[in-house]
């Protein structure tokens, strides 16, 4: 008997917790309007090129928060494609180190707008990267470059290290969750959503399925200031 409690106590924290897997529901893509037509190109859009349609998926980030919360939180990484994001918006937990890669070709010069001191000053050369710690929970940081209108993203500080981001079908997956209750937050462009079934209960082991069903992916005003 004692000797089984010991091989339980040193299974590996993984064999006692579950995964949540799931599809979102989403209403179909709002429509994003084409470039004013004038004498210049637009600097936030090129009016003679094609309108394209909205990935919402990229858009959102899927939270799953309880009590307990990462004594060492993993590092984040975000990689710059060309002139963007890899993602536009993504999360990470308070504490946790983000690291940008720069993947592209071009040398960046990175700010966030509601803090100039929080990513160190300098260029981010192409293959090199710029880290940085997102320490409060609840901030939300605009990362973009001054001389690269393209260039933008959001940075949402959590309280939790489960993070999922839904692929182009919306399918997505968070794994090693202890057993427990979880409020589930989805976070879309600029703030998060308000949705009616925000919680979930998580087995010891196996997947806990979670279909989160969204009407409207307006975000409350102020969403994103919490």
């Amino acid at each position: 008997m004692l000797r089984a409690l010991l091989v339980l106590l040193l299974l590996p924290s993984a064999a006692r917790a579950g995964t949540i897997v799931g599809k979102l529901e989403l209403p179909s893509a709002p429509e994003r309007p084409a470039a004013a037509t004038k004498g210049f190109l637009e600097r936030v859009e090129n009016p003679l090129a094609p309108v394209q349609a909205l990935n919402v998926p990229k858009q959102i980030v899927i939270v799953v928060e309880g009590d307990e919360k990462p004594a060492t939180p993993p590092q984040v990484s975000w990689d710059l494609l060309g002139n963007s994001f890899s993602r536009p918006v993504i999360a990470a937990p308070a504490g946790a180190e983000v690291v940008i890669k720069n993947a592209s070709r071009t040398t960046h010069t990175l700010v966030a707008k509601e803090d100039a001191k929080l990513i160190p000053p300098g260029p981010i050369n192409p293959t090199g990267p710029k880290s940085f710690r997102a320490t409060d929970p609840g901030k939300v940081y605009t990362i973009s470059d001054p001389d690269a209108p393209y260039l933008t993203g959001k940075l949402v500080v959590v309280n939790t290290q489960f993070i999922a981001y839904p692929d182009d079908s919306g399918k997505f997956e968070i794994s090693d969750i202890p057993p427990g209750a979880y409020k589930v937050k989805i976070w879309y462009r600029d703030g998060w959503l308000e949705r009616p079934d925000d919680s979930i209960t998580v087995n010891a082991k196996g997947k806990t399925e979670l279909n989160p069903k969204i009407t409207s992916l307006a975000s409350p005003p102020g969403a994103g200031k919490k």
